[in-house]
């Protein structure tokens, strides 16, 4: 057990300290936050005048930050510490496997749920977007589904990438080609045709529909079972690929 919290303690600093982290899961989350409470409002968006754009909005973004943590930030940590020898070093101690993957994907979940509760304060003293207890409370496990789902493909990236530069690249590749089609920052029925048809079907479509309703309504998504199978199937289908991928020192 001491070296359980030893390694999640050595993890968490290394993930503090590192710029990326602060950037694509802190300040830009919130720079978008501030720019869409700005310059967008709900008018735009629907012709209903009970609906909040901001209280739309905020679930899209705790997914988006999740998406981005998954698919940049873990990958290429874990690239990082392959380059650096550290998971050489650890695979030469008497540290058990399974704790070492315990302890990635406990930090994983802690940095996200902190940084989505800096999200949701932001949202709510700067701009009184509209958040229950209740809400928060159906919505955690929700994001909790997502961060398991996006860490497990961006450990594809890891395991597919030579460099913690080029895996960089390819998560940002694959996240804002997701984060700009598949309802977190504009309505799907805005988009066109073709590309509502393929959204429904790919992971951060599954994971933004069970985290909105419980967000701005209170309730479960009412196809909860179809986003959570959905969800379920990248995050297995992933796990087994990267695992399968997955080496302890860098490519010679």
């Amino acid at each position: 057990m001491k070296r359980f919290i030893a390694f999640t303690r050595a993890l968490a600093l290394i993930h503090l300290r590192n710029r990326a982290v602060l950037f694509w899961n802190l300040l830009f989350p919130l720079l978008m936050l501030v720019i869409y409470g700005l310059v967008f409002n709900s008018g735009a968006f629907s012709d209903d005048p009970t609906f909040n754009y901001i209280d739309w909005v905020l679930p899209g973004v705790l997914v988006f930050n999740a998406l981005a943590f998954g698919l940049i930030t873990s990958s290429t940590m874990m690239l990082t510490m392959r380059e650096n020898g550290v998971l050489r070093r650890l695979q030469a101690t008497p540290m058990p496997a399974g704790q070492i993957v315990g302890a990635y994907l406990l930090i994983n979940v802690v940095i996200v749920l902190i940084q989505s509760a800096v999200i949701i304060a932001a949202a709510v003293l700067l701009f009184d977007a509209t958040v229950t207890t209740t809400g928060l409370l159906l919505a955690l496990p929700m994001i909790l589904v997502g961060v398991m789902t996006f860490v497990a493909l961006g450990q594809i990236i890891s395991g597919i990438a030579p460099t913690a530069g080029v895996a960089v690249m390819a998560g940002q590749l694959g996240y804002f080609a997701l984060l700009f089609v598949t309802d977190m920052i504009l309505p799907i029925q805005m988009l066109p045709e073709w590309i509502q048809r393929v959204a429904v079907y790919l992971p951060s479509y599954a994971v933004i529909q069970l985290v909105r309703p419980p967000l701005m309504e209170g309730t479960l998504a009412s196809n909860l079972s179809l986003h959570l199978a959905v969800a379920a199937v990248y995050t297995v289908v992933g796990a087994l690929i990267a695992a399968r991928l997955f080496r302890w020192s860098p490519r010679s």
